[in-house]
């Protein structure tokens, strides 16, 4: 029994004749009464008769014709579902998001998407970026986002930084240091911190000191958490680095503050992590395509709000 077979059974009862049934299906009356006869030899049944209406069903007709729809509305679904996939407008992707980015920018991203396309699942790990590195050339995920690290070996990734962050260290409206008019590295080295405990923002941070000649000053926190440690620093006199443009709202209300002074781990990068050669699903490319757009936005916020800080930046 094929898809067209039933197609012209239907056809054939709904116009009860069988030219403006062939008219609607777009085939000649004698090739439509062939198909209808092939399809009664398939099921050894009589399907059709002649009535005082024109062309009625059997009740091996009506029977099929039940079937028949449940089938063909099946098919119709399955072609817009294909359809759909290739799109990207439903199916499922999953990736992974360095932990001290999950709540930059995503779940804004995550709720636009959702409302543009609301068959579209996402499945998210948040981890360190090593661990997703190794993730990604596993395969356990699509692609990765967030800080990108430095690793030995990137055989098997292709690594898209999509925006250099400029770094401040941050302090609250209430600091001391805040109406300090010259702020020194001692003054730094001094001072408590609350800081990513991602390994390259650590490393780069240790580093700062001990080439100036200074000990490493004590952190009161390690976090992969960057609102954990706003809500430390925005309660404390804990000192932070952190990307100007993630804490730029309460820099705006006056909660934070940007100290101008010398920064450790004074640039970072944000980017995607694809396996080399990996296949990237039209799902995954919704998400990829869309990260892009907002990073993009946010790159040229960020220019046109600190227009000197763009241009050492380049």
């Amino acid at each position: 029994m094929e898809i067209q077979q039933l197609r012209h059974l239907i056809a054939a009862v709904e116009n009860r004749n069988l030219l403006k049934a062939a008219d609607k299906a777009y085939i000649s009356q004698s090739g439509l009464s062939r198909s209808l006869k092939s399809l009664e030899h398939r099921l050894g049944v009589p399907l059709l008769i002649r009535g005082p209406k024109g062309v009625e069903p059997t009740i091996y007709g009506l029977a099929v014709i039940r079937r028949a729809k449940v089938i063909l509305n099946e098919v119709t679904r399955s072609m817009e579902e294909v359809r759909a996939i290739e799109h990207g407008r439903i199916g499922e992707t999953t990736f992974g998001i360095t932990q001290n980015y999950a709540n930059y920018m995503m779940p804004t991203l995550l709720a636009q998407l959702h409302v543009e396309r609301p068959g579209l699942k996402v499945s998210i790990l948040t981890d360190g970026f090593l661990e997703l590195v190794k993730k990604v050339k596993t395969e356990e995920i699509d692609f990765a986002f967030g800080l990108i690290g430095r690793i030995h070996h990137s055989d098997g990734l292709i690594i898209e930084p999509l925006m250099e962050n400029r770094s401040r260290v941050i302090v609250g409206s209430h600091h001391p240091l805040v109406t300090k008019e010259a702020v020194s590295i001692d003054d730094l080295s001094r001072a408590q911190w609350a800081m990513l405990s991602s390994e390259s923002v650590q490393r780069g941070f240790g580093l700062f000191f001990e080439t100036r000649g200074l000990a490493v000053p004590p952190q009161m926190l390690k976090s992969n958490s960057i609102a954990l440690i706003r809500h430390v620093v925005e309660a404390s006199n804990a000192l932070t680095i952190l990307p100007q443009d993630v804490v730029q709202p309460e820099i705006n209300s006056g909660l934070l503050v940007a100290l101008d002074c010398e920064t450790p781990v004074e640039r970072t990068r944000i980017g995607l992590i694809f396996r080399d050669g990996g296949l990237i699903t039209p799902q995954a490319e919704v998400v990829v395509n869309r990260i892009r757009e907002v990073v993009a936005r946010r790159a040229l916020e960020y220019e046109l709000n600190n227009p000197i800080m763009a241009t050492e930046l380049q």
